[in-house]
Formats: structure tokens, sequence, C-alpha cells
């Protein structure tokens, strides 16, 4: 049986599979745009869910906020940096 802390690293990996590739953002919907190795695209609105557990919860011009279900922050951004933090205050 997984442990938590497996689940979340779990999660957390999801992201690794994929790349930032386009932010749309508008006055009544937000957009980004993933794709992954395979070339297939992938769009998510804000509050989507990646994957259970990694929830799309800001974005801006540079990068995309996700929040997993730890309440920890995963950022991903044009250069598929992705960061881990622990808190996020948006810009």
């Amino acid at each position: 049986m997984f442990a938590i802390y497996d689940l979340l690293l779990i999660v957390s990996l999801i992201l690794y599979d994929y790349k930032l590739v386009g932010i749309i953002s508008g006055s009544l919907q937000s957009y980004i745009s993933l794709v992954d190795a395979g070339g297939d695209v992938l769009t998510l609105t804000m509050f989507d869910e990646l994957s259970d557990g990694l929830r799309l919860v800001d974005m801006n011009r540079k990068e995309a906020v996700f929040q997993k279900s730890d309440g920890k922050y995963l950022i991903i951004n044009f250069n598929n940096q992705i960061v881990e933090k622990d808190d996020y205050a948006k810009l």
C-alpha cells in the first residue's frame, strides 16, 4: 500500500510529463495549454485538475501555478522549470 508521501510524490511527478506551451488570459476565462512527449495538447481552465490532487490555481504571463492536495504549490514556466513552494503569493 502506498503511503501518503508516495502518493504526493506521484502527483508531483505528473507535472514533469508536460511542457507549458501557452497561456491565454481573458476577462471572463483563462486557459493554459500543456503538451506531453507524444505531442498531445491538454488545455486547462482555472481550478481544473491535471490529476487527482493537482489543481490549477493561478497563472500569469510567465507561469502556471498548481496546488497539491497537501497545500504546497508547483509552479511551471515556459522554460519547463518546475519549482515546489510551501506558499504562494499572487504577484
